[in-house]
Protein backbone atom coordinates (compact mmCIF):
# COMPACT_ATOMS: atom_id res chain seq x y z
CA UNK A 1 0.00 0.00 0.00
CA UNK A 2 1.21 3.69 -0.69
CA UNK A 3 2.20 5.91 2.53
CA UNK A 4 -0.88 7.93 1.54
CA UNK A 5 -3.21 4.93 1.46
CA UNK A 6 -2.00 4.09 5.61
CA UNK A 7 -2.26 7.53 6.31
CA UNK A 8 -5.48 7.99 5.55
CA UNK A 9 -6.54 4.45 7.43
CA UNK A 10 -4.69 5.63 10.30
CA UNK A 11 -6.60 9.07 10.55
CA UNK A 12 -9.74 7.30 9.80
CA UNK A 13 -9.33 4.95 12.79
CA UNK A 14 -8.45 7.38 15.01
CA UNK A 15 -11.33 9.35 13.82
CA UNK A 16 -14.13 6.42 14.40
CA UNK A 17 -11.97 5.79 17.76
CA UNK A 18 -12.33 9.40 19.21
CA UNK A 19 -16.24 9.40 17.72
CA UNK A 20 -16.81 6.57 20.48
CA UNK A 21 -14.26 7.42 23.26
CA UNK A 22 -15.50 11.35 23.08
CA UNK A 23 -19.02 10.81 22.90
CA UNK A 24 -19.62 11.95 26.51
CA UNK A 25 -18.70 15.14 26.09
CA UNK A 26 -21.32 16.95 23.26
CA UNK A 27 -24.11 14.60 25.47
CA UNK A 28 -22.96 15.88 28.79
CA UNK A 29 -26.34 17.99 29.32
CA UNK A 30 -28.45 15.12 28.13
CA UNK A 31 -26.57 13.08 30.64
CA UNK A 32 -26.85 15.67 33.39
CA UNK A 33 -30.63 15.89 33.14
CA UNK A 34 -31.41 12.45 32.38
CA UNK A 35 -29.18 11.06 35.33
CA UNK A 36 -29.88 13.55 37.46
CA UNK A 37 -26.37 14.75 38.04
CA UNK A 38 -24.86 18.11 39.39
CA UNK A 39 -21.88 20.04 37.16
CA UNK A 40 -19.19 18.63 38.96
CA UNK A 41 -20.36 14.75 37.99
CA UNK A 42 -20.28 15.35 34.54
CA UNK A 43 -16.23 15.93 34.92
CA UNK A 44 -16.55 12.06 35.66
CA UNK A 45 -17.29 10.75 32.18
CA UNK A 46 -13.71 11.55 30.32
CA UNK A 47 -11.47 10.62 33.32
CA UNK A 48 -13.50 7.59 33.42
CA UNK A 49 -12.74 6.53 29.76
CA UNK A 50 -9.14 7.75 30.45
CA UNK A 51 -8.20 6.25 33.40
CA UNK A 52 -8.89 3.32 31.36
CA UNK A 53 -6.22 4.57 28.73
CA UNK A 54 -3.83 5.84 31.56
CA UNK A 55 -3.98 2.20 33.12
CA UNK A 56 -3.01 0.46 29.49
CA UNK A 57 -0.79 2.82 27.63
CA UNK A 58 2.37 1.75 28.63
CA UNK A 59 1.62 -1.84 28.19
CA UNK A 60 -0.46 -0.87 24.82
CA UNK A 61 2.57 0.59 23.55
CA UNK A 62 4.94 -2.34 24.45
CA UNK A 63 2.14 -4.47 22.79
CA UNK A 64 2.56 -2.44 19.81
CA UNK A 65 6.28 -3.05 19.40
CA UNK A 66 5.80 -6.53 19.91
CA UNK A 67 2.81 -8.06 18.07
CA UNK A 68 2.56 -4.66 15.11
CA UNK A 69 0.06 -2.17 14.30
CA UNK A 70 -2.16 -3.88 12.82
CA UNK A 71 -3.52 -6.72 15.32
CA UNK A 72 -3.15 -4.28 18.26
CA UNK A 73 -5.14 -1.33 16.86
CA UNK A 74 -8.12 -3.97 15.68
CA UNK A 75 -8.09 -5.61 19.01
CA UNK A 76 -8.28 -2.24 20.83
CA UNK A 77 -10.91 -0.45 19.09
CA UNK A 78 -13.28 -3.89 19.19
CA UNK A 79 -12.85 -3.52 22.86
CA UNK A 80 -13.76 0.20 22.77
CA UNK A 81 -16.87 -0.57 20.45
CA UNK A 82 -18.22 -3.41 22.47
CA UNK A 83 -18.03 -1.35 26.05
CA UNK A 84 -19.48 1.53 24.63
CA UNK A 85 -22.49 -0.24 23.41
CA UNK A 86 -22.67 -1.70 26.57
CA UNK A 87 -22.22 1.75 28.56
CA UNK A 88 -25.16 3.00 26.31
CA UNK A 89 -27.96 0.83 28.40
CA UNK A 90 -26.02 0.47 31.14
CA UNK A 91 -29.03 1.19 34.09
CA UNK A 92 -27.24 4.17 36.13
CA UNK A 93 -23.94 6.16 36.98
CA UNK A 94 -21.93 3.41 38.18
CA UNK A 95 -22.34 0.91 35.66
CA UNK A 96 -22.02 3.67 32.86
CA UNK A 97 -18.75 4.88 34.30
CA UNK A 98 -17.47 1.22 34.74
CA UNK A 99 -18.27 0.48 30.64
CA UNK A 100 -16.69 3.80 29.84
CA UNK A 101 -13.46 3.16 32.17
CA UNK A 102 -13.17 -0.37 30.62
CA UNK A 103 -13.41 1.68 27.17
CA UNK A 104 -10.52 3.09 28.11
CA UNK A 105 -7.99 0.05 28.01
CA UNK A 106 -9.24 -0.31 23.82
CA UNK A 107 -8.72 3.50 23.50
CA UNK A 108 -5.07 3.08 25.05
CA UNK A 109 -4.43 1.91 21.91
CA UNK A 110 -5.13 4.35 19.44
CA UNK A 111 -2.02 7.42 20.10
CA UNK A 112 1.11 4.41 20.18
CA UNK A 113 -0.37 2.08 17.39
CA UNK A 114 -1.16 4.78 14.62
CA UNK A 115 1.84 6.94 15.33
CA UNK A 116 3.92 3.81 15.73
CA UNK A 117 2.24 3.54 11.37
CA UNK A 118 3.55 6.74 11.33
CA UNK A 119 6.94 6.17 11.78
CA UNK A 120 7.23 3.01 10.17
CA UNK A 121 5.96 4.89 6.61
CA UNK A 122 7.34 8.27 6.94
CA UNK A 123 10.65 9.39 6.58
CA UNK A 124 11.91 12.39 9.25
CA UNK A 125 11.31 15.56 6.90
CA UNK A 126 7.21 14.24 6.84
CA UNK A 127 6.75 12.75 9.49
CA UNK A 128 5.61 16.29 11.44
CA UNK A 129 3.01 16.88 8.59
CA UNK A 130 1.91 12.96 8.77
CA UNK A 131 1.76 12.99 12.13
CA UNK A 132 -0.34 16.49 11.95
CA UNK A 133 -2.58 14.87 9.91
CA UNK A 134 -3.19 11.56 11.64
CA UNK A 135 -3.65 13.22 14.76
CA UNK A 136 -6.63 15.42 13.27
CA UNK A 137 -8.56 12.43 13.33
CA UNK A 138 -9.19 12.61 17.30
CA UNK A 139 -10.52 16.30 16.66
CA UNK A 140 -12.22 15.07 13.33
CA UNK A 141 -13.75 11.90 15.10
CA UNK A 142 -14.97 14.88 18.85
CA UNK A 143 -16.23 17.55 15.97
CA UNK A 144 -18.40 14.67 14.25
CA UNK A 145 -19.83 13.24 17.67
CA UNK A 146 -20.79 17.30 18.54
CA UNK A 147 -22.50 17.58 15.26
CA UNK A 148 -24.13 14.18 15.22
CA UNK A 149 -25.10 12.63 18.55
CA UNK A 150 -26.95 15.69 20.22
CA UNK A 151 -29.21 15.28 17.55
CA UNK A 152 -29.88 11.88 17.58
CA UNK A 153 -30.25 12.01 21.43
CA UNK A 154 -33.13 14.42 20.98
CA UNK A 155 -34.79 12.67 18.60
CA UNK A 156 -34.30 9.35 19.90
CA UNK A 157 -32.60 9.19 23.09
CA UNK A 158 -28.94 9.57 24.77
CA UNK A 159 -28.79 5.63 25.16
CA UNK A 160 -29.19 5.75 21.14
CA UNK A 161 -26.73 8.41 20.27
CA UNK A 162 -24.28 6.07 22.78
CA UNK A 163 -24.76 3.36 20.82
CA UNK A 164 -23.87 4.50 17.61
CA UNK A 165 -21.04 6.15 18.67
CA UNK A 166 -19.49 2.83 19.58
CA UNK A 167 -20.68 0.68 16.15
CA UNK A 168 -18.38 3.38 14.93
CA UNK A 169 -15.05 1.72 16.53
CA UNK A 170 -16.30 -1.50 15.63
CA UNK A 171 -16.28 -1.04 12.09
CA UNK A 172 -13.00 0.70 12.50
CA UNK A 173 -11.33 -2.87 14.03
CA UNK A 174 -13.04 -4.22 10.70
CA UNK A 175 -11.07 -1.75 8.65
CA UNK A 176 -7.86 -2.18 10.29
CA UNK A 177 -8.11 -6.36 10.35
CA UNK A 178 -8.75 -6.08 6.49
CA UNK A 179 -6.99 -3.40 5.48
CA UNK A 180 -3.29 -2.60 7.29
CA UNK A 181 -0.18 -3.17 5.97
CA UNK A 182 3.47 -3.13 7.12
CA UNK A 183 5.82 -1.44 4.94
CA UNK A 184 8.53 -3.53 2.86
CA UNK A 185 11.89 -3.31 4.64
CA UNK A 186 13.83 -5.53 7.01
CA UNK A 187 12.14 -8.39 8.68
CA UNK A 188 10.72 -7.97 11.79
CA UNK A 189 13.75 -8.02 14.53
CA UNK A 190 13.49 -11.53 16.68
CA UNK A 191 12.27 -11.62 20.23
CA UNK A 192 15.71 -11.10 21.95
CA UNK A 193 15.96 -7.56 19.87
CA UNK A 194 12.28 -6.47 20.96
CA UNK A 195 12.17 -3.62 22.84
CA UNK A 196 12.02 -4.44 26.40
CA UNK A 197 9.76 -2.81 29.33
CA UNK A 198 12.89 -2.41 31.46
CA UNK A 199 14.66 -0.03 28.88
CA UNK A 200 12.05 3.02 29.39
CA UNK A 201 14.32 3.50 32.66
CA UNK A 202 16.76 5.15 30.41
CA UNK A 203 14.45 7.26 28.46
CA UNK A 204 13.16 8.29 32.39
CA UNK A 205 16.25 9.08 33.99
CA UNK A 206 16.95 11.91 31.13
CA UNK A 207 15.30 15.39 33.02
CA UNK A 208 14.54 16.86 29.92
CA UNK A 209 11.98 14.11 28.75
CA UNK A 210 10.47 14.05 32.08
CA UNK A 211 9.76 17.80 31.19
CA UNK A 212 8.24 17.19 28.14
CA UNK A 213 6.16 14.73 29.84
CA UNK A 214 5.09 17.04 32.69
CA UNK A 215 4.09 19.31 29.79
CA UNK A 216 1.97 16.59 28.18
CA UNK A 217 0.36 16.27 31.60
CA UNK A 218 -0.50 20.12 32.08
CA UNK A 219 -1.63 20.64 28.45
CA UNK A 220 -4.47 17.32 29.16
CA UNK A 221 -5.72 19.35 31.95
CA UNK A 222 -6.32 22.23 29.95
CA UNK A 223 -7.57 20.29 26.76
CA UNK A 224 -9.68 17.51 28.63
CA UNK A 225 -11.11 20.44 30.31
CA UNK A 226 -12.40 22.15 27.23
CA UNK A 227 -13.70 18.97 25.94
CA UNK A 228 -15.75 18.12 28.73
CA UNK A 229 -16.80 21.18 29.79
CA UNK A 230 -17.39 23.98 26.74
CA UNK A 231 -20.77 22.41 25.99
CA UNK A 232 -22.01 22.93 29.18
CA UNK A 233 -20.41 26.03 29.10
CA UNK A 234 -22.20 27.53 26.19
CA UNK A 235 -25.57 26.32 27.10
CA UNK A 236 -25.48 27.78 30.70
CA UNK A 237 -23.92 31.06 29.92
CA UNK A 238 -24.93 31.56 26.65
CA UNK A 239 -28.71 30.31 26.98
CA UNK A 240 -28.86 27.99 23.90
CA UNK A 241 -29.67 24.76 23.74
CA UNK A 242 -28.54 21.87 23.79
CA UNK A 243 -27.41 20.82 20.12
CA UNK A 244 -26.35 24.71 19.64
CA UNK A 245 -24.14 24.01 22.54
CA UNK A 246 -22.97 20.91 21.10
CA UNK A 247 -21.94 23.31 17.96
CA UNK A 248 -19.64 25.19 20.41
CA UNK A 249 -17.27 21.88 21.03
CA UNK A 250 -17.51 21.44 17.47
CA UNK A 251 -16.04 24.83 16.35
CA UNK A 252 -13.32 23.89 18.65
CA UNK A 253 -12.67 20.75 17.77
CA UNK A 254 -12.79 22.58 14.07
CA UNK A 255 -9.74 24.92 15.33
CA UNK A 256 -7.88 21.91 17.20
CA UNK A 257 -7.84 20.33 13.26
CA UNK A 258 -7.04 23.17 11.18
CA UNK A 259 -4.53 23.76 14.41
CA UNK A 260 -3.03 20.25 13.90
CA UNK A 261 -2.44 20.60 10.04
CA UNK A 262 -1.20 23.45 10.05
CA UNK A 263 1.74 23.22 12.33
CA UNK A 264 2.90 20.02 11.13
CA UNK A 265 3.18 21.39 8.00
CA UNK A 266 5.09 24.66 9.82
CA UNK A 267 7.06 22.14 11.61
CA UNK A 268 8.31 20.31 8.98
CA UNK A 269 8.98 23.35 6.46
CA UNK A 270 9.83 26.38 8.43
CA UNK A 271 11.32 25.01 11.84
CA UNK A 272 13.97 22.22 10.40
CA UNK A 273 11.95 19.47 11.90
CA UNK A 274 11.64 20.96 15.52
CA UNK A 275 8.06 20.33 17.16
CA UNK A 276 8.63 22.30 20.26
CA UNK A 277 8.06 26.13 19.23
CA UNK A 278 4.62 24.55 17.92
CA UNK A 279 3.51 23.26 21.11
CA UNK A 280 4.58 26.52 22.66
CA UNK A 281 2.66 28.46 20.77
CA UNK A 282 -0.76 26.40 20.90
CA UNK A 283 -0.09 26.77 24.36
CA UNK A 284 0.09 30.58 24.33
CA UNK A 285 -2.98 30.98 22.12
CA UNK A 286 -4.75 28.20 24.46
CA UNK A 287 -4.14 30.62 27.21
CA UNK A 288 -5.09 34.01 25.39
CA UNK A 289 -8.73 32.25 24.81
CA UNK A 290 -9.30 31.09 28.31
CA UNK A 291 -8.52 34.34 29.58
CA UNK A 292 -11.08 35.53 27.05
CA UNK A 293 -13.90 32.82 27.92
CA UNK A 294 -13.46 33.64 31.58
CA UNK A 295 -15.34 37.20 30.80
CA UNK A 296 -18.55 34.87 30.45
CA UNK A 297 -21.71 36.32 29.41
CA UNK A 298 -20.14 40.02 29.00
CA UNK A 299 -18.86 38.08 25.89
CA UNK A 300 -20.86 39.05 23.18
CA UNK A 301 -22.56 35.72 21.37
CA UNK A 302 -21.02 36.74 17.86
CA UNK A 303 -17.42 36.47 19.37
CA UNK A 304 -18.24 33.58 22.04
CA UNK A 305 -18.84 30.93 18.27
CA UNK A 306 -15.37 31.94 16.99
CA UNK A 307 -13.23 32.37 20.40
CA UNK A 308 -14.52 28.52 20.70
CA UNK A 309 -12.52 27.87 17.32
CA UNK A 310 -9.20 29.62 18.65
CA UNK A 311 -9.83 27.81 22.11
CA UNK A 312 -9.92 24.66 20.15
CA UNK A 313 -6.80 25.58 18.11
CA UNK A 314 -5.18 26.04 21.83
CA UNK A 315 -6.13 22.82 22.96
CA UNK A 316 -5.48 20.37 20.54
CA UNK A 317 -3.49 22.16 18.43
CA UNK A 318 0.31 20.80 19.84
CA UNK A 319 -0.66 17.09 20.35
CA UNK A 320 0.52 15.76 17.35
CA UNK A 321 3.79 17.46 17.59
CA UNK A 322 4.09 16.20 20.88
CA UNK A 323 3.71 12.12 20.01
CA UNK A 324 6.24 13.11 16.62
CA UNK A 325 8.90 14.61 19.03
CA UNK A 326 8.36 11.31 21.97
CA UNK A 327 8.47 9.19 18.86
CA UNK A 328 11.40 10.51 17.19
CA UNK A 329 13.39 10.57 20.66
CA UNK A 330 12.12 7.14 20.95
CA UNK A 331 13.57 6.09 17.30
CA UNK A 332 12.17 3.49 15.46
CA UNK A 333 13.11 0.33 17.84
CA UNK A 334 11.19 2.28 20.76
CA UNK A 335 8.90 4.65 19.33
CA UNK A 336 5.84 2.36 20.65
CA UNK A 337 7.13 1.87 24.16
CA UNK A 338 8.08 5.65 24.83
CA UNK A 339 4.69 7.04 22.62
CA UNK A 340 3.02 4.35 25.41
CA UNK A 341 4.86 6.22 28.36
CA UNK A 342 3.89 10.25 26.88
CA UNK A 343 0.24 8.68 25.98
CA UNK A 344 0.46 7.74 30.11
CA UNK A 345 1.86 10.94 31.22
CA UNK A 346 -0.57 13.01 29.01
CA UNK A 347 -3.64 11.19 29.84
CA UNK A 348 -3.15 11.22 33.60
CA UNK A 349 -3.53 14.96 33.17
CA UNK A 350 -7.18 13.84 31.53
CA UNK A 351 -7.94 12.04 34.51
CA UNK A 352 -6.98 15.71 36.41
CA UNK A 353 -8.47 18.14 33.79
CA UNK A 354 -12.27 17.62 34.49
CA UNK A 355 -12.44 16.69 37.63
CA UNK A 356 -10.61 19.77 39.08
CA UNK A 357 -12.34 21.97 36.98
CA UNK A 358 -15.64 20.87 38.34
CA UNK A 359 -14.53 21.07 41.37
CA UNK A 360 -13.67 24.89 41.30
CA UNK A 361 -16.94 25.83 40.02
CA UNK A 362 -18.58 23.87 42.22
CA UNK A 363 -16.80 25.60 45.13
CA UNK A 364 -16.94 29.07 43.30
CA UNK A 365 -20.48 28.85 41.48
CA UNK A 366 -18.84 30.83 38.48
CA UNK A 367 -17.10 29.73 35.50
CA UNK A 368 -14.67 32.33 35.73
CA UNK A 369 -12.01 30.99 38.25
CA UNK A 370 -12.52 27.53 36.24
CA UNK A 371 -10.79 28.99 33.07
CA UNK A 372 -8.74 31.26 34.63
CA UNK A 373 -6.75 28.12 36.33
CA UNK A 374 -6.54 27.18 32.63
CA UNK A 375 -4.69 30.06 31.49
CA UNK A 376 -2.37 29.34 34.54
CA UNK A 377 -1.68 25.80 33.21
CA UNK A 378 -0.88 26.70 29.85
CA UNK A 379 1.59 29.89 30.45
CA UNK A 380 3.55 27.13 32.36
CA UNK A 381 4.00 25.01 29.03
CA UNK A 382 4.79 27.94 27.56
CA UNK A 383 7.61 29.16 30.06
CA UNK A 384 8.73 25.89 30.24
CA UNK A 385 9.49 23.63 27.09
CA UNK A 386 11.40 26.11 25.11
CA UNK A 387 14.27 26.32 28.31
CA UNK A 388 15.17 22.81 27.53
CA UNK A 389 18.21 21.89 25.03
CA UNK A 390 17.27 19.80 21.72
CA UNK A 391 16.64 16.12 22.36
CA UNK A 392 16.60 14.95 18.64
CA UNK A 393 19.80 14.98 16.38
CA UNK A 394 18.43 16.49 13.20
CA UNK A 395 20.16 15.97 10.03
Amino acid sequence: MPPGAILALATLSHGLGAFTALAVAPLAPFLLEALGLSRGQVGFFLPAVYLGGVTMSLPAGWLVDRLGVRATLALGQLLLGATVVLAAWSPGLPALLACLLAGGFGFSVLNPATGKAVLEWFPPRRRGMAMGIKQTGLTLGGLAAALALPPVALALSWRHALALAGAASLVSAGLVALLYRHPAGPPVAPAAERPRLAELGAFLRRPAILVVFGCGFLLSIAQSSVLAYLALFAKETFAVSAVAAGWFLALAQAGGTASRLAWGVVSDRSFGGRRRPGVVASALIGAAAYALLALGDTLPLGAAAPLAFVAGAGAFGWVGLYFALVGEIGGRRHAGLLTGAATMAAWSGTLVGPLGFGLVLEATGAWAPSWLALTAVALTVALTLPRLRPLVQRG
